[in-house]
């Protein structure tokens, strides 16, 4: 039987005892190796499969055993995996007779085992079996990588001679390969139920997340979470408290994978127990840091925003361990404020004393923001990032739409800022909305203006409707304009000028960029005296309406060319067109003085042209 050695040999291979030419298989011998290759092509487990190798060497070579050794090239170590009688043994690769075949790559055979001083003798002494003479050979895989040695002992009649050798290298050829397709195949089998482990961990932990925000009287909710791996480190959650209030949380674990998302998903979890026991939003925060303190190591740590919103004071009390910035967006004044976190992460240190919650007073039509580092952070192919300007401008832009269609701008936003650059970290929002009131909301919403003073005048409101690259969304693009001019008080005049604009302006969008990325904004401003439009297209070329020429309408129709005409007469029904083109960003508005009258003339009402 063969055993690894105690004692390491400088002795080259080629100056092994027994050691010949390899000479050229007798027929019968090779009809014997296809027969072992047909044998080792079958499906079998890796154990299997070994003992065919031996049983087949020692077949071929009319030998007492032999032993087949896997070699771990990560740790550099052999594994003795079949040998009969012997349980298996791992042992460094740089040892004895078979760690000389690892360094080598060269065949080893020994003629008199008992005359060699590398033979460790102990593997007899312990088994009672003699070892006259071994031979020890590589197997080497397809890609000429090592994937381990065979040793074959006792011949019974002699040692191990040249034709022994050619015999045992054809073998372990064959071996080798089967060996390290069996390996792949073990390495394919585990990558797959550790797939289907993670794809059930990624299950549970979405299946943490509200299903849907909930209800609260005079506010509206929504939260995301997209992972950047199958699981991510980031959790929210709201919480009904027993005295009215809601719970608001985001979590951020540092990391990606299975191991954050635990960390975010144990977070979660206190904080609902900690609203079971009736808590406070300042007990709760420490009690759960605490907690991480003792359970996460050293350099992991949780980012998290812990709120409390009291639905009748109308104001969100709240720590922010590390998360940040946040964002207040103030409808009044049409400002973001950018607040910071308020003490050190989740888990990093015990906190012996809390400072005070910070307050933030939320008015009618104000969101209050929390954005993970995801967003900020998401990056185009150049590496430049998407920032926090972006983020408080969409706010802006589509504040008086339903959050959950403010998180769909947002991952546009960023799907067409990234151009197909992959996600690098997971990506998290939580927006809590003051509604406003419907009166107010209607009548004198401030307005907002791109890249100009806001008007705040009397009657001064914004409707905004996204619309998909797509002529079929001229439907719900006109019906959305039929019913905002009608409340804008337009006569019939300025209606048609105002939808034969959006009419052409938009048909020219979809035409011409139907590949670009996001959807094409449509809003309808009133001011005192002026209907003003906008389509903003996120993802295009520059093409600057406001350039094109005229079209030179006193010629005979054969000697005009086409194209051009749309353009000419909205120039012409409108009062005012400009163009604004900035990072991809194409931005057209369109104006038409109105008179404010006493009564509203609904005659209009229909496309152009009808």
């Amino acid at each position: 039987m063969a055993a690894p050695d105690q004692l390491a040999s400088d002795q080259p291979a080629s100056e092994q005892a027994g050691a010949h030419a390899p000479e050229r298989l007798a027929p019968e011998r090779l009809a014997k190796i296809l027969e072992v290759t047909r044998n080792l092509a079958k499906p079998a487990d890796l154990d299997g499969m070994l003992y065919e190798v031996v049983d087949a060497a020692k077949d071929l070579l009319d030998a007492e055993g032999g032993t087949v050794w896997q070699y771990f090239p990560g740790s550099h170590e052999l594994e003795m995996r079949v040998a009969r009688g012997l349980d298996p043994i791992r042992i460094p690769a740089d040892r004895g007779i078979v760690g000389e075949c690892v360094r080598t790559g060269a065949i080893i055979n020994v003629p008199d085992c008992y005359a060699d001083p590398r033979f460790d003798r102990a593997m007899d002494q312990r088994t009672g079996h003699r070892t006259r003479c071994l031979l020890t050979l590589p197997l080497v895989g397809y890609d000429d990588s090592l994937v381990g040695v065979l040793q074959v002992v006792n011949r019974h009649a002699g040692v191990f001679d040249a034709g022994d050798e050619a015999m045992a290298s054809a073998l372990a050829a064959q071996c080798a390969v089967a060996l390290q397709r069996m390996q792949m195949t073990e390495r394919l089998v585990s990558a797959e139920t550790l797939r289907q482990e993670i794809a059930v961990a990624r299950e549970i932990q979405l299946g943490t997340l509200p299903k849907a925000p909930p209800e609260l009287q005079g506010y509206e909710l929504a939260g995301l979470f997209q992972p950047t791996d199958d699981t991510g480190g980031d959790t929210y959650d709201f919480v009904p408290a027993t005295d009215g209030a809601l719970m608001v949380l985001m979590g951020d674990a540092t990391g990606h994978g299975i191991g954050p998302a635990l960390s975010a998903t144990q977070v979660r979890a206190m904080l609902r127990l900690a609203q079971r026991f009736g808590a406070g939003l300042d007990d709760t925060f420490r009690h759960i840091n605490d907690q991480l303190v003792v359970d996460l190591p050293e350099d992991r740590f949780v980012t998290a925003f812990l709120g409390r919103l009291d639905p009748a004071a109308h104001e969100l009390s709240y720590h922010s361990g590390g998360q940040g910035p946040l964002l207040h967006f103030h409808a009044a004044t049409q400002d973001c404020e950018v607040l910071s976190p308020t003490t050190f992460p989740m888990g990093a240190m015990p906190l012996a004393k809390l400072g005070p919650a910070r307050v933030a007073a939320l008015a009618p039509g104000d969101i209050f923001a929390l954005v993970s580092d995801g967003v900020f952070e998401y990056q185009d192919a150049a590496g430049a990032q998407f920032g926090e300007l972006a983020v408080m401008d969409l706010l802006q832009r589509h504040q008086r739409e339903p959050m959950a269609a403010v998180l769909q701008h947002l991952l546009d936003a960023l799907a067409a800022f990234g151009r197909g650059a992959p996600q690098l970290d997971d990506i998290t929002v939580v927006l809590v909305k003051r509604l406003a009131d419907p009166a107010i909301a209607r009548d004198s919403a401030p307005a907002r203006d791109e890249g100009a003073a806001r008007d705040s005048g009397s009657g001064a409101w914004i409707e905004t409707r996204a619309l998909a690259r797509s002529f079929a969304e001229l439907e719900p693009a006109f019906a959305f304009l039929d019913a905002a001019l009608l409340r804008a008080g337009a006569s019939a005049d300025a209606a048609y000028a105002m939808r034969f604009a959006v009419e052409e302006l938009f048909t020219n969008m979809v035409k011409y960029n139907p590949s670009g990325g996001g959807q094409i904004e449509l809003s309808l401003e009133r001011r005192p005296g002026a209907l003003v439009g906008r389509l903003l297209d996120p993802d295009s070329e520059r093409f600057d309406v406001t350039a094109a020429p005229d079209a030179d309408v006193a010629l005979p129709a054969e000697q005009r060319r086409p194209g051009g005409l749309g353009l000419h007469l909205v120039r012409r029904l409108v009062d005012a067109v400009e163009y604004d083109y900035s990072g991809r960003r194409s931005l057209i508005t369109f104006s038409k003085h109105i008179v404010d009258a006493s009564t509203v003339d609904t005659q209009w009402v229909g496309k152009p042209g009808e």
